[in-house]
């Protein structure tokens, strides 16, 4: 009977029997929708009676609103899920708002990809909604969710910035979301490089290091340094400065302004390594790292840059009990003449190898210092040789005979003959005549320098020695024999038995 009367465009007639047979209860699907076709043309609160009506036909309501009131056959759609109908009808009248609206609600991924697709030629005002009305509307974090995976999956990175620009930037409920911060920042970095630095500045709430590092793999160390610097990670900045930028004044100008010590070790490795020596021992003083003392001496050592290395030393050593620290500031202070604390300083208490250092101060040539370490750990033999050096030779034939060494004798010895220091000579020789092996080199060293008469005064001086030989005498026999031939007689005659006959003939 409805459709008859439908047919003839009569269906108010129906209104009063079709309001009765629904106070009595009746469900059915036709005597529902024709109630609604009814209220539609009569505008009778038709919206109203749309949302709040259970029991029409979605489909067959939505088709009969289309030609009459686009809006209306929205309403009824989505009511009945009837997202293509709604689709067709909204992209047909232009009704991106509502179909914007439907689908943030509707929440369904295949729905978004159908309408996302390049091919939909309604696209771009339907995304120009979704950004600008829907999504500001909604306090349903499921909704955003659904909406920004279906951006993602349909590949479009410059338009889910721009949906992540609406939600976060413009004080929505959601503008302090961590994983949509995140997404905004990682987006643009893959998209539109440009945004990136503005987005670092006005969010807060996202994951700074991983961030940072995703920006450092896509060559965006202004960024990387940027974020780290606003979340204070003033290490992870530091080395942004240093390994990607790479520039050491801005590192220096950071660290000035962190003053943090791991800051200024990252910057003092940094600088020793592009062998700004001073720059470094400055920069490991500031952060007090002792750590990389070996690197520290290897490059101040190589540049003779003693005297700061001296600095990062007398610092290090205060950290740090280390042989190599104390033995290098002892060899330091010996570099810079700085005496008086070498001194000081191995009278201390110390951990230097002090015997290392003075052979090495001996082989540079730095006898006042070797002579101060000698004497320090008395090593009486090297600290002789260390004394003829200096032309301390008294002091050397004292040290000689606390060496009590034949080969100590023998080293002062020539070297008071070559320096005419005869009497000292003579101390030293008469050490060295006792033993028989000993004794041909000693008088070819005074022969071979033309100091005959010296040499016979010694081999006379040590005739009444205890140990005095057949050697000393043969010895002193031939050399009477050439120099002095009025006294060869009176020695056989007094010494015959202690004479080698036939070496003297």
């Amino acid at each position: 009977m409805v459709a008859e009367v439908e047919k003839r465009n009569r269906l108010k007639l129906l209104l009063p029997w079709l309001e009765s047979r629904i106070h009595e209860g009746s469900v059915e699907p036709a005597t529902h929708n024709a109630l609604a076709k009814i209220y539609i043309d009569a505008n009778n609160s038709p919206e109203r009676f749309l949302r709040e009506n259970q029991y029409y036909d979605s489909y067959v309501v939505g088709k009969y609103c289309e030609k009459r009131d686009p809006s209306l056959a929205c309403v009824a759609y989505e009511r009945g899920l009837c997202d293509k109908e709604l689709v067709a009808v909204c992209n047909e009248n232009s009704l991106f708002k509502t179909e914007a609206r439907y689908l943030v609600r509707r929440k369904d991924p295949e729905l978004w990809a159908e309408c996302l697709n390049e091919n939909n030629t309604f696209r771009r005002q339907l995304i120009d909604q979704v950004v600008q009305t829907a999504l500001s509307e909604t306090q349903d974090p499921d909704e955003i969710s659904v909406a920004v995976k279906a951006f993602m999956a349909a590949d479009m990175p410059n338009e889910l910035i721009e949906l992540l620009e609406k939600i976060v930037l413009d004080n929505s409920v959601f503008s302090d979301h961590r994983n949509l911060q995140n997404l905004l920042i990682l987006t643009a970095i893959k998209a539109d490089h440009s945004r990136v630095m503005e987005y670092i500045a006005k969010l807060d709430n996202y994951d700074a290091p991983d961030v940072a590092n995703i920006a450092i793999t896509h060559g965006l160390y202004e960024e990387a340094f940027a974020i780290f610097k606003k979340f204070e990670v003033n290490n992870l900045a530091m080395k942004v400065l240093i390994d990607n930028i790479q520039n050491l004044d801005r590192a220096y100008e950071y660290a000035e302004r962190c003053n943090e010590p791991v800051v200024w070790s990252l910057l003092a490795k940094a600088q020793l390594t592009e062998g700004v020596i001073k720059e470094a021992i400055d920069s490991y003083i500031k952060a007090g790292d002792p750590t990389n003392y070996d690197e520290v001496i290897r490059a101040a050592s190589a540049a003779n840059n003693y005297e700061d290395l001296v600095r990062y030393l007398q610092m290090a050593r205060k950290k740090a009990r280390e042989t190599t620290i104390d033995s290098e500031l002892a060899f330091a202070f010996a570099k810079t003449g700085r005496l008086s604390d070498l001194e000081e300083f191995i009278a201390g208490s110390n951990h230097a190898n002090i015997t290392s250092v003075a052979d090495r101060c001996f082989d540079e040539h730095m006898y006042d210092a070797a002579k101060l370490l000698y004497n320090n750990v008395s090593n009486y033999s090297r600290l002789a040789i260390t004394l003829v050096h200096l032309g301390e030779y008294q002091g050397a034939v004292e040290a000689a005979r606390k060496a009590n060494s034949t080969r100590t004798w023998k080293e002062v010895c020539f070297a008071c003959v070559d320096h005419n220091e005869f009497r000292l000579a003579q101390m030293c020789g008469l050490h060295i005549v006792v033993h028989a092996d000993e004794l041909e080199e000693l008088i070819n060293y005074y022969q071979q320098r033309g100091h005959f008469q010296q040499l016979i005064s010694l081999l006379e001086a040590a005739l009444g020695l205890e140990r005095a030989h057949m050697g000393m005498f043969t010895e002193l026999a031939i050399l009477y024999s050439k120099f002095k031939q009025e006294k060869l007689r009176e020695h056989l005659e007094l010494f015959w038995s202690r004479v080698n006959i036939p070496k003297v003939c």
